[in-house]
């Protein structure tokens, strides 16, 4: 069985959740989650509360819960400040014994994207730490392919794709792709389903507010998972569900749910 990580993106104060890492500790472990992935900005919350990342480490693993990643670390575009939001990010992953940096990347043309990865990886060198580069179709970066030859280009032990089922539908070379990418490109999975899309829907509107759990919407989550499980992935899957109706409400009932859900795909 693939371990599950659950993603708390969707209580970031970034979203307008609470950014309590603490307190999702518990609930995440208790649900039967084997991993928790946190966000930048609920991290920096954390940390702006007078916690401390040392602190949460050790309140994860006396909860026998891991960490695989730190994601929203940066949207790169070659600029001085999304640089100094990795440097940060990475020494946030430091602290939590974390491997894995999620960013995304905005620039306007294939060699400008090449090269702000390619920056944003010297700029973390000799860390031991990985960028996973996730693509969304509402930014430049928003296919499996141009992920892959970037990946190919810096190396793969620096650089791999993030693959996001929600996004991954929107890519224009859709599932044959999936089949076709290198295992030891690919950083990490994201899963979830969604809702069926408003009439003159915003993208962006859909994939943050209107996610829905794995099985109730109209993804083909049974696809997406045997398609990597029957190549052979062993990575882990980071349960992503942003709707806006569950921000808010008990994190560890949230944790259930998406465990729930998800588990049976990856068994």
């Amino acid at each position: 069985m693939n371990q599950l990580s659950f993603n708390t993106f969707n209580e970031s104060p970034w979203l307008g959740g609470s950014g309590h890492l603490g307190a999702w500790v518990e609930d995440t472990a208790s649900a039967g989650f084997a991993l928790l992935g946190p966000d930048c900005p609920s991290i920096e919350a954390w940390l702006a509360a007078g916690n401390g990342l040392k602190a949460l480490a050790r309140q994860m693993k006396d909860a026998g819960i891991g960490c695989e990643v730190v994601s929203v670390c940066a949207l790169l575009d070659g600029s001085a400040e999304q640089l100094a939001a990795l440097r940060r990010a990475a020494n946030h992953a430091d602290a939590l014994g974390v491997k894995i940096l999620q960013v995304n990347v905005n620039a306007p043309d294939v060699q400008t994207r090449l090269n702000c990865v390619a920056d944003a990886a010297r700029h973390i060198e000799g860390r031991g730490l990985k960028l996973a580069i996730e693509y969304l179709p509402m930014l430049p970066l928003n296919t499996l392919a141009e992920t892959l030859e970037i990946a190919g280009v810096v190396g793969a032990d620096k650089v791999g794709a993030l693959v996001d089922i929600w996004h991954h539908s929107r890519d224009p070379r859709g599932w044959q792709s999936l089949v076709t990418a290198p295992l030891e490109s690919i950083a990490y999975l994201e899963f979830c389903d969604a809702q069926p899309m408003l009439p003159r829907a915003d993208l962006n509107e859909e994939t943050l507010q209107r996610r829905t759990f794995p099985g109730e919407g109209v993804l083909d989550c049974a696809r997406f998972a045997d398609a990597w499980r029957d190549r052979g992935y062993t990575g882990f899957v980071s349960v992503e569900v942003l709707n806006r109706a569950w921000r808010g409400r008990p994190v560890g009932d949230f944790a259930r749910a998406c465990h729930e859900a998800s588990a049976p795909y990856w068994a």
